[in-house]
């Protein structure tokens, strides 16, 4: 019997070569819809399936999981985006008659989100939640995934806590690219403003150090200031970019790898100090005439449906890995300029 092809299992499945290269090396995680419209079309045509291949070609019932979610409230930026992207995503997957849980709680209730963790995995098999490099939340991390709960950090990884993954973009990537395009930007002498939602945000401390690294790097002259907080919000990123421009008359940029950037945009609109120019991640409501109109510069955008999808992905290859194998997915993000809007 001749040898069946990658190439005719892609024919027959209607999916590309490496997406069928990627279900069945186990290369990276697919939606479980096309996973198992792969593994179906490499039976039918006797391609040689392994046990952990077979493993995938489970009823609808037995692939089903409870998905519980912990997010920022719909008011921090791109949070009602996301909910809604895992909540297409995840209902494919639930038990019929059931829908994934969603919880959510501000940047600062830590003991509301460790509460949270707990009580989620009462009836959740998987728990996906964007919160704080906290204590509180990492013994309650740790305590449900011993307890069989696979745990995984989004956007923002945690120390560790014995948590299944971290799905998020590259952030030490994210801030060097930033710094890449600064020193394009930065013709004029002056000082360069840092914006971070908190701290205890891993992934913008990440991108914070690798933006300095990378503008220490090339030898910029422009002094680069300490970090303001925005609390992820609307009106934090307003007082602090107001904060800035108040203390620093000599502002020719502001890196923002944080949530809040509405009240950024808006501080920056109401100086009329069109010079400053403004490099920060996304998306967040308003984006594109931000572009257009000049305020932002560059942003670093995330991809809200590939990361929910990933999500969804990561969670239903977690059950069939080892309960000490981390996944690590990381999620492609996008440049954005007025120009290739």
């Amino acid at each position: 019997m001749p040898k069946v092809t990658m190439t005719a299992v892609a024919q027959a499945a209607g999916v590309g070569v490496a997406t069928v290269d990627r279900v069945l090396n186990r290369r990276a995680p697919v939606r479980s819809a096309t996973e198992q419209k792969v593994m179906a079309a490499a039976k039918s045509l006797g391609y040689q399936l392994t046990q952990a291949h077979s493993q995938h070609i489970a009823s609808p019932a037995a692939q089903a999981l409870r998905f519980g979610f912990i997010l920022l409230p719909a008011r921090y930026s791109l949070y009602q985006q996301l909910g809604e992207a895992l909540k297409q995503q995840a209902e494919q997957q639930q038990p019929a008659g059931s829908e994934p849980v969603f919880c959510w709680h501000d940047i600062h209730d830590v003991e509301a989100v460790a509460r949270s963790v707990r009580q989620l995995a009462q009836c959740c098999d998987v728990i996906a939640l964007v919160a704080l490099d906290h204590p509180l939340i990492r013994h309650a991390i740790q305590d449900v995934s011993r307890l069989g709960v696979r745990v995984y950090a989004l956007f923002s990884d945690f120390s560790a806590c014995e948590h299944a993954g971290f799905i998020g973009i590259d952030s030490q990537k994210a801030g060097r690219t930033a710094a890449w395009m600064a020193r394009h930007l930065l013709r004029r002498p002056g000082c360069v403003g840092v914006l971070i939602g908190d701290h205890r945000f891993t992934c913008q401390e990440s991108s914070e150090i690798s933006f300095r690294s990378s503008l220490r790097e090339s030898g910029i002259s422009q002094r680069v200031l300490e970090p303001l907080k925005t609390h992820e919000t609307a009106e934090g990123g307003y007082q602090a970019t107001r904060a800035l421009l108040e203390s620093h008359d000599d502002l020719v940029m502001i890196y923002a790898p944080c949530g809040g950037i509405e009240g950024v945009v808006q501080a920056l609109r109401e100086s009329g100090r069109t010079q400053i120019d403004l490099v920060c991640h996304g998306p967040l409501p308003g984006d594109e005439l931000a572009l257009i109109d000049g305020t932002i510069t560059l942003m670093l955008r995330h991809r809200i449906e590939a990361m929910a999808e990933a999500v969804v992905s990561a969670c239903l290859n977690g059950r069939m890995e080892p309960r000490a194998h981390f996944a690590q997915i990381t999620v492609p993000f996008e440049i954005v300029t007025r120009e290739n809007l």
